[in-house]
């Protein structure tokens, strides 16, 4: 499991900076809601998409 929070925790630092980079406490507050809810079902679409995309590479399915 070390290498998924490995991963988990640069894109906790991934989505901070993007947070920081907000102009605006209202902006930073609006960024923060949004990174919480929206990011969930893109990254498990993109985790499958990857695990498809790997296992055609390694198996040829």
């Amino acid at each position: 499991m070390a290498p998924y929070a490995q991963l988990m925790h640069r894109a906790a630092i991934r989505d901070m900076d993007f947070v920081d980079a907000c102009p605006s406490e209202a902006e930073k507050a609006e960024t923060a809601v949004a990174a919480a809810v929206l990011p969930q079902p893109v990254m498990k679409a993109l985790h499958r998409l990857a695990q498809e995309e790997e296992s055609a590479r390694r198996y040829g399915l």
